[in-house]
Order: C-alpha cells, then sequence, then structure tokens
C-alpha cells in the first residue's frame, strides 16, 4: 500500500511491519546503519527519503493509537458496523478490520458475534462449507434476496428456485465475492443476511472482482 506522500515503487518493501522492523532496528542499543535501513526496505540510498518514511509511520502509529484510545469501550456506531459487516462478508481478515476501524481484533470478533454473521473457518473449503449458524438458518428465500453461501463463503442473490420436495430445495444464485458466477446450492448451504436488510446494504458492495458480470435475470 502507498504510503501518504510517498510513491512506492513494487518492489520497495514499505509495508507497516517492514517499517516497524526498520525503526526496532535503527533505535536498538546496537542499531544499524541508514545504508543498511535502506537495504532491508529495498529502497535507493536516501536519507532524506529514508527519514520521511520512518516520520509518516511514526505519525501513523501515533494516530491509530490515539483512535484505539478514543474507542476503548465506545458503541460501535451504525457506520461502523455497515463498515464491519461489508468488509467481514467481503473476505476481509480480522486483523484489517480491526485495523481500519481502530478496534482490537477481541472487540471486532465479539461484535460478529452479536451480530450473528456467518462463521468463517480456515478449514472451509468448497467441498468441506462452514456450518450455517442456526439463527441464520432458513428454507425459504425471496427472489432478490442477498444471503451467505457456505460453499463460496460469499455473499449471493437469489435468482431462482427448484423444489422437488422440501429435502430437494434447490435455489440459483448470483455469487458475488470474488467469483462473480451463477450457481446452484441446497437450502441447507445458504444463510439468511438480516443485517444487509437492516442497514440497506446494496448487493454491489460485495463485488469484488474484474470478471466480467454475465448475469441476467428472467422474470
Amino acid at each position: 500500500m502507498a504510503r501518504r506522500g510517498i510513491k512506492k515503487k513494487e518492489y520497495e518493501r514499505l509495508d507497516d511491519v517492514t517499517i516497524g522492523r526498520v525503526v526496532s532496528l535503527l533505535e536498538g542499543e546496537k542499531p544499524i546503519t541508514k545504508k543498511e535501513a535502506c537495504e532491508t526496505l529495498n529502497i535507493s540510498y536516501n536519507t532524506a527519503r529514508l527519514n520521511k518514511i520512518i516520520q509518516e509511520y511514526k505519525d501513523k502509529m501515533a494516530y491509530r493509537k490515539k483512535r484505539y484510545e478514543s474507542n476503548k469501550g465506545k458503541p460501535f456506531s451504525d457506520l461502523d458496523i455497515k463498515e464491519l459487516v461489508t468488509d467481514y462478508l467481503n473476505g476481509d481478515s480480522i486483523a484489517s478490520i480491526a485495523a481500519g476501524l481502530y478496534r482490537s481484533t477481541h472487540t471486532i470478533k465479539r461484535k460478529i458475534e452479536e451480530l450473528h454473521l456467518p462463521e468463517r473457518t480456515k478449514d472451509s473449503s468448497y467441498q468441506n462449507p462452514d456450518i450455517i449458524p442456526d439463527e441464520a438458518v432458513a428454507q425459504e428465500f425471496a427472489l432478490g434476496e442477498l444471503v451467505w453461501s457456505a460453499r463460496y463463503n460469499a455473499v449471493a442473490e437469489i435468482m431462482g428456485r427448484y423444489e422437488n420436495g422440501i429435502d430437494q430445495l434447490i435455489y440459483r444464485l448470483w455469487v458475488y465475492g470474488k467469483h462473480n458466477q451463477s450457481a446452484y446450492q441446497p437450502w441447507w448451504e445458504l444463510g439468511k443476511l438480516d443485517i444487509i436488510k437492516k442497514f440497506n446494504l446494496e448487493a454491489k458492495l460485495f463485488s469484488r472482482t474484474e470478471q466480467p458480470n454475465f448475469m441476467y435475470r428472467i422474470d
């Protein structure tokens, strides 16, 4: 990610973790040289640019710390919840969501549970999808409703249904996220996302791909 005021070249290592490590090494008991610091960051030897990178990193960390402290124990605003829900359902990590909202990962996890958002485990896969939480289990979904697809780990839109007895109720979907494709799934692999209705979140918020969209609707 490019830093404020600094043009980053593709090969340069200007992520927070690497810069933080360089700062620690420069300020340690046996500090490294600025030349070594530049080599670690994979940038050309330029002390003025190095100093600017370090200062902007420190400013960012100080601002982040201040925001974390001000948010400690503070209720989530509707805007915070919208951002959390959108990012989580789009597959963003707990750590990145916490950083974006200036909250601890523990607080974000607790809020996710409180909102009854679908579980995303590391073991989940297309062949082994996560179990839909009890609060989200349903057999009936409306045309156009946004639901959670456990098999694809993504938000999907109900496009049609096919019934051959209640145990054979299959839904045609448009799967968002990185997929951007049509799919078919049984009802037990889909979950209600009432939180989306509550905050009027639009389907386009859950499309994160450059794949062409060939979706069409048959009324």
